[in-house]
C-alpha cells in the first residue's frame, strides 16, 4: 500500500515538474517568434530600399532632375525629427523638396519589374496631380538621395524609416561666383552644398559702351548665357565677355 503512494507521489512530482518547465520554455519561445517576425519585417524593408537605390542609381546617375520619379510628397514630415537608435532620422544633407517614388515609373525607366513588400502607395499606377501626401510609400530626397520610408518598421524596440547607416559629413561646400569684368551688376556669388546640383546663371551685367555676350566658364572655357541651367561639379567663377560698340 506504501509503494502505490510513493508511486502516485512520484508521479505527481514529475507532472508538477513538467508542468513548470513547460511555462518556462513557453516563455522564449513566444519572445522569438516576435523577434522573427520583426526580423522578418526589417528583413523585408531593407530588402525594399536595396532594390530601389540599385534601381535610382542606375537611372539617374547621369540626372539631376528627380523630379520624373514621381510627385512631389507633401505627406507627414515630422518622422524626420525622430530618433532612429541614436541618430536623428533626416539626413542633415537633406533638400527641402522630396518626391514619392512611383514604382511604376522606375520600372519603366530601368525595364525591369521590381516588387516592393511596403509602400502601397508607391505601387500606384497613376497619380492624381503632382502631389502624393499618403505615408505608406517610399520617398527619396532630391538632393541628398536617401531614400525614407513614411510609415516605419520597428524591429528591437527601434522604428527604422531609413537604413541605419551613418550620415557622411556634408560635402566640401562649392561656390558660383561671377567677375563683372569691367562692369555692373553681376550676380552675387551663390553657393552650392553638393556636387551635382543645379544652379540657373545668373543676370547679365552692364558696361556701358559694350555688348554684353555672355558668361565664360572658366574651367572648361565654355560660354553661357544667362538662364541657362549648370551643373555645378566644382567651383566656378563665371567672367562676363564684352564685345565693343
Amino acid at each position: 500500500m506504501q509503494k502505490i503512494k510513493n508511486e502516485k507521489g512520484v508521479t505527481l512530482l514529475i507532472l508538477v515538474i513538467t508542468v513548470v518547465i513547460l511555462a518556462l520554455i513557453s516563455i522564449p519561445i513566444i519572445v522569438n517568434t516576435t523577434d522573427i517576425s520583426e526580423l522578418q519585417q526589417y528583413t523585408y524593408f531593407k530588402a525594399d530600399i536595396d532594390k530601389l537605390r540599385e534601381a535610382i542609381e542606375t537611372t539617374y546617375a547621369d540626372m539631376n532632375d528627380l523630379s520624373t520619379i514621381g510627385p512631389v510628397y507633401t505627406g507627414d514630415f515630422s518622422f524626420l525629427d525622430k530618433v532612429q537608435g541614436n541618430d536623428q532620422v533626416g539626413n542633415p544633407n537633406d533638400s527641402n523638396m522630396y518626391y514619392v517614388i512611383s514604382l511604376s515609373n522606375l520600372n519603366s525607366y530601368v525595364n525591369a519589374q521590381i516588387s516592393l513588400r511596403y509602400g502601397e502607395g508607391n505601387k500606384q499606377e497613376t497619380y492624381n496631380g503632382n502631389e502624393y501626401s499618403g505615408t505608406d510609400v517610399y520617398i527619396i530626397n532630391e538632393q541628398s538621395k536617401t531614400i525614407y520610408y513614411v510609415n516605419g518598421v520597428e524591429y528591437k524596440g527601434i522604428t527604422y524609416y531609413r537604413l541605419p547607416e551613418t550620415f557622411t559629413a556634408q560635402s566640401q561646400v562649392l561656390v558660383v561666383s561671377y567677375d563683372a569684368n569691367g562692369g555692373t551688376g553681376a550676380p552675387d556669388m551663390e553657393s552650392v552644398d553638393l556636387r551635382g546640383r543645379t544652379v540657373v546663371i545668373g543676370d547679365a551685367p552692364t558696361r556701358e559702351g559694350y555688348t554684353f555676350k555672355g558668361y565664360l566658364d572658366e574651367n572648361t572655357n565654355t560660354l553661357y548665357q544667362p538662364g541657362t541651367v549648370y551643373t555645378v561639379t566644382e567651383s566656378v567663377v563665371f567672367v562676363a565677355q564684352w564685345e565693343e560698340n
